[in-house]
């Protein structure tokens, strides 16, 4: 499964670069961000420690030891402008990467699956026909799907730009979700 996502060519964007994966294993908790950065060295891996979001998931990780978790994007390449800026995937480059997505969902098979902002939870939200309820706060819905439960959550990028002084609570309502599914 993983060599067939290394070599998709449907969407035309790993012409910027190849996908960027996380190491394959079975895990408990996925993080599904919505597309690739630029890659600054071979191993990178999707939302990377040395980003802002990267950074705010592994305070999470961190507090919740012991835990499996696995990092991932909607889309798996690198979405550039006509200037070679980094852009938002379009409808159709999500569309034509939520295939490797459910694959990633099928092999690896997590237990709860949070969704990291609102173009990645609508994106999921049509392809699976879920409809999600809004959070409030810090306080995330989840919904059992399956044999799965999925969670769509603020974007870290979001809580580090405009809700700075709260990446505590932020970070103690990712908790709170994982404990409440993986120990209940």
């Amino acid at each position: 499964m993983f060599e067939a996502i290394m070599s998709c060519r449907r969407c035309g964007l790993c012409q910027h670069q190849p996908p960027l994966m996380d190491e394959a294993r079975v895990c408990q908790v996925f993080w599904v961000g919505l597309s690739a950065k630029k890659a600054t060295s071979d191993d990178e891996k999707p939302l990377s420690p040395t980003t802002n979001s990267g950074s705010i998931l592994c305070s999470v990780e961190e507090r919740c030891e012991g835990i499996s978790m696995y990092r991932t994007n909607l889309v798996k390449c690198l979405p550039l402008d006509e200037g070679g800026k980094l852009r938002y995937p379009n409808n159709c480059e999500i569309g034509l990467c939520l295939p490797n997505l459910s694959a990633e969902i099928d092999e690896l098979a997590p237990q709860l699956i949070f969704l990291l902002g609102s173009q990645v939870t609508n994106a999921v939200s049509r392809h699976y026909s879920l409809e999600f309820d809004k959070w409030y706060e810090f306080e995330y819905i989840v919904k059992k799907f399956r044999n799965m439960y999925f969670v769509p959550v603020h974007h870290p990028s979001y809580i580090h730009v405009y809700k700075r002084k709260r990446i505590d609570e932020y970070v103690g309502g990712l908790e709170r979700v994982i404990r409440q599914v993986l120990y209940a």
